[in-house]
């Protein structure tokens, strides 16, 4: 009796370009995984993705630029690992292609993996509710469906044609593996979390203001200080430190120690991103801030269409946290926010996080959007010979 043929393994092509992105990927396939054990990716990752087994032919820092004008720079190198991605996909021929954010790179990828006939999933949806709506012409044009993250996205792309679904957001994972959701928690009042972003120019741009900031309390209204670092961003830090000089309130704080040290504070001081929504998930009340370089900031401002930066903000639907833009940015201001925290108003945001902790949904972000993903791999490996 002859031998069956070997049945080709399933093949997924992932691509993320942040930090975040590339967390919350690497769950992605590390779910993937216990649905289809045999899948073999390639892409772009960092380090979350690659011990998930992800085969990174580009690394994640390679896409990672922020601002509308500093990527221009960078435009020659990134059409260079654009072309050598589409390349490896027509090669191997995935039975699905998974665009973790980063729109700028994967819109455009998308739609050369369109002409290969590749479908095309949006993860982490781009930001399209905010600013450059036209694209979602795009998005509709070359992406099979997005699987949101955000509850208000949902209707978004659907008034627009896009099929999209609500998998939940995938820093509810990460807390509820951490057990920092649902346990009974301590925070120290004057405890203060600093989350100055993920990017080494984030770093750069808040940071500074926070130390100022810092210099100007006083113990009595800050014992503690928190230096929360992201992955990859301990050399940038060093760097604004030795720069700014120590405040021996100051603790840092990076890798597996980050959430339950953020946990334990009374307050934060953080950059606009997924950070805002640690602050509400783990009911932390925050000072909000980002700083663009000039230019960029000029055109993000005729651009931008929505009424707050911070994600926490936008799903509240009203301005819970204060936000603190381009030179509002400061240590006076900073301080003075701060103040107003610890007079009083950090019960009262306290109250609203816990509503944005209810819109946002319960854990199983992960194992939902690879179980989306898996309609796209077609039947099992197992049955697909029909059975003896």
């Amino acid at each position: 009796m002859e031998e069956a043929a070997a049945q080709p393994r399933d093949q997924v092509l992932i691509v993320a370009g942040e930090v975040s992105g590339d967390i919350h990927a690497g769950n992605l396939l590390d779910s993937l995984r216990s649905l289809r054990p045999g899948i073999e990716a390639f892409g772009v990752g960092g380090e979350r993705l690659a011990r998930a087994g992800l085969e990174c032919l580009v690394r994640s820092e390679e896409l990672a630029h922020m601002g509308l004008v500093e990527v221009v720079r960078e435009l020659p190198r990134l059409r260079r690992i654009l072309r050598s991605l589409v390349r490896s996909a027509e090669r191997r021929r995935p039975q699905v292609a998974v665009l973790v954010d980063s729109p700028d790179f994967n819109l455009r990828l998308a739609a050369r993996l369109q002409r290969l006939r590749i479908p095309v999933v949006l993860y982490v949806s781009p930001q399209l509710w905010a600013w450059r709506r036209g694209r979602v012409r795009t998005v509709r044009r070359v992406a099979r469906e997005v699987l949101c993250i955000l509850p208000f996205e949902v209707p978004f792309y659907e008034q627009h044609g896009v099929r999209a679904r609500y998998v939940g957001h995938p820093l509810l994972d990460d807390l509820s593996r951490d057990r920092l959701l649902e346990e009974a928690r301590a925070p120290v009042r004057r405890r203060l979390a600093m989350l100055p972003g993920s990017r080494a120019m984030e770093v750069r741009q808040l940071l500074p203001a926070m130390l100022g900031g810092l210099a100007r309390l006083g113990s009595e209204e800050v014992s503690h200080a928190v230096l929360v670092e992201a992955p990859g961003m301990s050399a940038v830090v060093e760097e604004v430190l030795a720069a700014h000089g120590r405040d021996p309130r100051l603790h840092r704080v990076a890798g597996e120690e980050r959430r339950a040290a953020h946990a334990s504070c009374g307050l934060a001081w953080t950059a606009s991103g997924t950070a805002t929504l640690e602050c509400a998930l783990l009911g932390v009340p925050m000072v909000v801030g980002y700083r663009l370089r000039a230019l960029s900031a000029w055109v993000a401002r005729r651009l931008v269409r929505v009424p707050h930066v911070a994600l926490a903000n936008l799903i509240a639907g009203e301005r819970v946290a204060p936000e603190l833009l381009q030179k509002d940015w400061n240590p006076e201001q900073l301080v003075a926010a701060t103040r107003d925290l610890l007079a009083g108003g950090a019960d009262v945001q306290r109250r609203s996080l816990h509503e944005v902790r209810r819109r946002l949904g319960e854990p199983g972000a992960s194992l939902r959007a690879a179980t989306a993903i898996a309609e796209y791999l077609g039947p099992a490996a197992g049955r697909r010979t029909g059975g003896a």
